[in-house]
């Protein structure tokens, strides 16, 4: 008897129970078809290894049927004790078998494993043909098998999609109920193959055929899998079984030592026998190089542990921390298992979250590797889906199509990428459906199923949210990182090798400086390493066009700058600092009339930021000693505090501080918002058109000046506050606005307080400060301005700053005063009809008053 424990196909039996009392057993599955190979080295159908199994459980009246072949039997003594009869109590006819004027013989008989066996000559009727027996005469037999307890029977019904078929379901199925009441003295057992994908498929065949009783068995038993068995893909053992068949019967060449390699790959491969039986056979050697060039796999065999080539991916420090953590944590619970502490199989389900091409999927076909090394998962396959690819388009649907592909998954690894659309349907639609289906399947299948959820971080976090029984199945989340630019640049290194090209020293500081860029203008939709595939691709095309327009040697000319395609190659000079630009506009700063204060200011602040990349180019620059950008321009209209923000944000971008150092002017009427939350998103846009430059608020103060309960400027502010610290790295806001109103206002508010590096103070123009900025209109316009004018404006100019009130204009009223004289100069010029340089020379009689 032993030696038959030793030969079962586990991926049929390994599920099976007998000591559960079952009467029913169901085996499924589309690889009910395929062929199966033991280690005694005999390939097998479905039907030869269930008798093999019951035969060596004591069984010794195995009996099949089918609808063309009726009943059947594959060895001599359960045909013989079929044949015999009890003495005392016949076998019980049905109904409507007494309707039936002959019965005819048991049926087909057939040969075991291909070897003959000796049967006694049955009497044939005329025409030396023998008649087929009906399904109603087989009824009062499969009742007389059940009821009949002499000899341990077993009834195999070997396609059960033929009993839709059957002469009498009623009956049958009435006869099968009866079955099912049996007392457990009676060990008799009916057995169900059925070639329905999953067991849900099988149990709506149950329900719709009239086959209720099974249907609702099926239901009832379903929260444990003993005696349903959906009989999946060969797995290693089977596989090697295989290899061994055709080394020792067909005589194959094989290569010893890329066995266990490759039996563990074709195993995650998750392909019928049958498949790899006419692969092996066709094969000229059974060895991985062979497997490769026939591309009978899907992904690359490594001689590295999956553990240690997670080790060796770029970056990604945080993943590899938490997935050695949950390893020690599944090692022990493992241990706990084996002493009987506790008995629940380890939970496998992770989440990654984080941005697209950070590694998710790759780390996601690792992990199948590395469960199935550490012994958690048999097959450690990996089947991959988008979220939406669980929803069908019609109700019932959704729940069959998510079973089917858990069912594909069982051993292995579920990956659903961007799995929050499971939510984002609607009301109509089935996704939560699936989410339900799911939460079961993982429940049920812990110890044989890891579920891996991916997508955006506050996307997952939603979903994670959406359910309450996700939370307790994804207990284990892990964050990917974007990559850091010298990350993306090894990664970019590793394409160029792959290609066995090589990268010019001219272009090394350029690609370097082009993926800083990309990693500092990054926003949530950042591609990381798909980016930088991108970038490869497209600058091999360039190489590509280079190389032959030159009559180049493709094979050993490096790439360089001259391949950088146009849309990168201005982005790889950005950031660098820009000296000619940087005097140039240091010049116009100094060139501005007046605010000798507030260039000084702004001069120390250059200085400051000078310094500090010099610092950190050294590595000596601590990270508490970089200074908030945030500057308050405090003084009255007109001082240049327009003008002086926008040289700022040319001034860093010079620097490389800034990367765009676009202006973006803003005031209240830009941020505040007419109901609740249209402030924060008005907000939050001006913020984002701003990012990478200047933002400029004037008459900051106006934003808490709403004036009643239902003004949305606090609003505003609370949300301006928290993004001034998140972008400190990437903008620069400028407060302004009148001394006073602003001392109050940034008073008020702590939070600014604390993110403002500076205060810088834009004093009123003097006279001869004004009077200079009226000449410099005159050289722009190219207006003459005579001695005697321009004395005569001096003095109003004097006499404006020496009684200026509290709202003086500064530079607005000398334009102001400057467009009003020449207003009065072209009337002048209709009215006396004036000709050459006359039309544009200012008299006394063009000076207005000052208003």
């Amino acid at each position: 008897m032993s030696i038959y424990y030793q030969i079962m196909v586990e991926r049929v039996t390994n599920q099976l129970n007998l000591q559960t009392g079952d009467r029913f057993l169901v085996l499924c599955g589309t690889d009910t078809g395929d062929s199966f190979c033991s280690d005694d080295l005999l390939l097998q159908d479905i039907e030869q290894v269930l008798h093999r199994y019951l035969h060596s459980q004591g069984f010794n009246r195995i009996v099949l049927y089918s609808g063309i072949n009726k009943l059947y039997f594959l060895d001599y003594q359960s045909l013989q004790n079929a044949r015999e009869q009890p003495k005392t109590t016949p076998p019980r006819p049905s109904p409507s078998e007494m309707r039936v004027k002959s019965a005819s013989p048991l049926g087909k008989r057939r040969r075991l494993l291909g070897r003959e066996t000796p049967t006694k000559p049955e009497p044939q009727p005329s025409a030396n043909r023998r008649p087929v027996m009906s399904d109603i005469s087989c009824i009062g037999l499969f009742q007389h098998f059940m009821e009949d307890t002499r000899y341990q029977s077993a009834i195999i019904f070997s396609d059960v999609e033929d009993l839709r078929m059957f002469e009498n379901c009623r009956e049958l199925f009435g006869r099968m109920v009866s079955w099912g009441r049996f007392p457990p003295t009676n060990r008799n057992l009916c057995v169900f193959i059925s070639h329905h994908h999953s067991l849900q498929q099988f149990q709506d065949f149950c329900n719709h055929t009239g086959f209720t009783f099974l249907g609702n068995w099926l239901q009832n038993r379903s929260d444990r899998q003993f005696n349903l068995v959906r009989v999946s893909t060969p797995t290693e053992p089977e596989l090697q079984s295989l290899w061994d068949y055709f080394r020792l019967v067909h005589q194959k060449p094989v290569n010893w030592g890329d066995r266990h390699r490759l039996i563990s790959a074709i195993a995650a491969e998750n392909q019928p026998l049958k498949t790899w039986y006419n692969r092996f056979n066709t094969a000229i050697e059974l060895s991985l190089n062979v497997a490769k060039q026939n591309q009978w796999l899907s992904g690359d065999v490594s001689d590295i542990p999956a553990l240690e080539r997670l080790q060796e991916l770029v970056g990604l420090q945080n993943v590899k921390t938490a997935i050695n953590q949950k390893i020690r944590s599944l090692s022990k619970a493992q241990e706990r298992q084996k002493q009987g502490i506790n008995t629940d199989p380890p939970r496998l389900h992770l989440v990654f979250k984080g941005n697209p091409g950070t590694g998710k999927t790759t780390v996601a076909r690792l992990m199948g590797e590395i469960y199935r090394d550490l012994g958690l998962l048999r097959r450690g396959h990996v089947v991959e889906i988008g979220g939406r690819d669980l929803v069908a388009g019609y109700v019932g649907h959704t729940a069959i199509l998510t079973n089917e592909t858990v069912d594909r998954a069982i051993d292995g690894v579920l990956f659903i990428d961007e799995a929050y659309t499971l939510t984002q349907g609607g009301e109509n639609d089935w996704g939560r459906e699936a989410i339900d289906t799911l939460l079961k399947r993982m429940e049920d299948e812990r110890g044989r199923l890891a579920v891996i959820v991916a997508g955006y971080p506050d996307l997952m976090d939603n979903f994670i949210k959406s359910n309450p029984g996700l939370p307790s199945r994804f207990a284990t989340e892990i964050i990917f990182e974007d990559y850091q630019p010298s990350e993306l640049l090894t990664i970019f290194g590793q394409q160029v090798q792959r290609v066995k090209s090589a990268i010019a020293p001219d272009l090394e500081a350029p690609l370097k400086n082009l993926l800083t860029q990309l990693y500092e203008n990054r926003d949530s939709h950042f591609g990381n390493a798909r980016e930088v595939e991108k970038l490869f691709n497209k600058m091999d095309d360039c190489h590509s066009d280079r190389v032959i327009k030159h009559g180049l040697n493709p094979l050993t000319e490096p790439l360089a700058v001259a391949d950088l395609p146009p849309e990168y190659r201005e982005l790889s000079q950005r950031g660098t600092a820009d000296t000619e630009n940087l005097e140039k506009l240091l010049a116009k700063l100094e060139n501005l009339t007046g605010l000798d204060s507030v260039k000084q200011d702004i001069k120390q602040l250059i200085n400051t930021q000078a310094a500090n990349q010099k610092l950190a180019s050294l590595g000596m620059l601590a990270s508490n000693e970089i200074e908030t950008r945030h500057l308050l321009f405090t003084g009255n209209p007109g001082t240049g505090k327009t003008t002086v923000a926008r040289l700022i944000g040319e001034i860093y971008r010079a620097l490389g501080l800034l990367k765009k150092g676009q202006f973006v002017e803003a005031d209240r009427t830009k941020l505040v918002g007419q109901y609740i939350g249209h402030t924060a998103e008005k907000t939050a846009q001006v913020i984002e058109s701003a990012l990478d430059g200047v933002l400029f608020i004037d008459e900051a103060y106006s934003l808490s000046r709403g004036g009643d309960s239902r003004d949305y400027g606090q609003e505003a502010i609370d949300t301006l506050v928290p993004m001034m610290e998140n972008y400190r790295d990437r903008l620069v806001v400028i407060l302004a606005g009148y001394s006073r109103e602003m001392a109050e206002f940034i008073d008020s508010n702590s939070g600014l307080q604390s993110r403002l590096s500076k205060t810088i103070d834009f004093p009123d123009y003097n006279g001869a400060e004004m009077h200079s900025i009226f000449l410099g209109m005159c050289r722009e316009s190219r207006r003459i301005c005579p001695d005697d004018v321009s004395a005569r404006v001096r003095s109003i100019m004097d006499f404006a700053y020496q009684n200026r009130g509290r709202n003086f204009g500064n530079g607005r009223d000398v334009r102001n005063f400057y467009e009003r004289m020449v207003n009065n100069l072209k009337n002048r010029l209709v009215r006396d009809d004036l000709n050459g340089e006359d039309m544009i020379t200012f008299t006394c009689e063009d000076i207005p008053s000052w208003e």
